[in-house]
């Protein structure tokens, strides 16, 4: 699950207990964007779904090809389900993406129909998280004491474009 769980953040605390915004109709739809390792240098494409599960929780499906290889070394494509709700902090936008029991947090952009996901890094606090309170607070401090926020830079999906 390359987009999702290597190194970015996750925890099982959610900057809101519950929705706090409902979704917007202008996020919905099919994104298409890429990830670069910056280890190795190589590009992925994703494609990402957004749907709308209910008011204020979106549904996310991330399309690509995410490591797994068949039997002849030929890549698989797979899909990531997620579920994820917004948060706002200070004037930043965030998604808290849920799957597999995880919760990930990444900023979020929307401009000039362009949408961009950029997931906190596992290294954004030294500090571990015992509340949902807490997470707010350390994702607060952190954007407040940074001159450039810590990102995982290799998961960041940036300037996706309608398919």
């Amino acid at each position: 699950m390359i987009v999702l769980c290597g190194c970015p953040y996750h925890s099982v605390h959610k900057i809101d207990t519950e929705p706090q915004l409902p979704t917007e109709e202008s996020y919905l739809g099919n994104w298409i964007g890429s990830i670069k390792d910056e280890t190795y240098g190589y590009t992925t494409k994703i494609k990402m779904n957004v749907s709308q599960k209910n008011e204020m929780v979106y549904n996310l499906n991330f399309i690509g090809f995410f490591g797994r290889t068949d039997k002849k070394k030929k890549p698989i494509q797979d899909t990531i389900k997620t579920t994820s709700y917004m948060s706002i902090i200070n004037t930043r936008l965030l998604m808290n993406i849920e799957s597999n029991g995880r919760v990930y947090i990444a900023e979020f952009k929307y401009e000039n129909d362009q949408m961009s996901l950029l997931p906190l890094a596992e290294n954004f606090t030294n500090f571990i998280i015992q509340s949902d309170a807490e997470l707010r607070y350390r994702i607060g401090y952190h954007y407040k004491t940074r001159l450039n926020p810590s990102y995982d830079e290799s998961f960041c999906l940036r300037n996706m474009r309608r398919e």
